[in-house]
């Protein structure tokens, strides 16, 4: 019994550094504007998602759409679709306070989300690698000048409940979208 509780203040100690961990922000800031121009802005355009030199697994995304037939290439073209659909109906529903429209719409900021890696992962039954996706986010504003850059990364395993590497990119999708409105809220609508 003595063990048990002078072991208690180690676990509470390490479950709230875990916490604390876990609590914070989903993102890394690599570079951010001072003083902070976001602050009551209610219009961002954003760019169509950039996959342009994204890597995929241990690839590049010509090398692995080589080594897939002709469904399989589509299909991960529709992935992509559809990752960029999920991201930004989620950016727009987490964030509503802003609007959102299309660039090259005017407005006095650009936000262009850029994907740098995928992992798709695979689900086998026995064995199983969660889908991973990395993405370099890009705040404009005029001139152009580069405002704040940052980066988001979005992890989902793969179970028997989502097998398949589109699904799980979907869901990406929508994690990263909720990430970047937690971040642009702190930024639009500081305390």
């Amino acid at each position: 019994m003595k063990a048990m509780i002078s072991a208690r203040p180690w676990v509470s100690a390490c479950l709230l550094s875990l916490f604390t961990v876990a609590c914070g922000p989903s993102w890394h800031v690599v570079a951010k504007a001072v003083p902070n121009p976001f602050v009551n802005q209610r219009s961002f355009a954003v760019e169509p998602v950039h996959f342009e030199g994204v890597q995929i697994g241990e690839k590049s995304e010509a090398e692995y759409q080589a080594s897939k037939d002709g469904d399989q290439q589509a299909s991960w073209d529709e992935d992509k679709r559809a990752f960029a659909g999920e991201f930004g109906r989620e950016l727009a529903e987490e964030l509503p306070e802003v609007q959102f429209v299309s660039a090259p719409a005017p407005s006095p900021f650009v936000v262009r989300p850029v994907v740098t890696f995928v992992e798709p992962g695979f689900y086998a039954y026995v064995a199983a690698r969660p889908s991973e996706v990395r993405m370099t986010l890009e705040i404009w504003g005029a001139g152009p000048q580069r405002l704040d850059v940052l980066q988001f990364r979005a992890v989902v395993p793969a179970t028997m409940t989502n097998p398949s590497s589109g699904g799980r990119l979907r869901s990406a999708g929508e994690m990263l979208g909720a990430q970047v409105a937690e971040y642009l809220r702190t930024r639009v609508f500081p305390d």
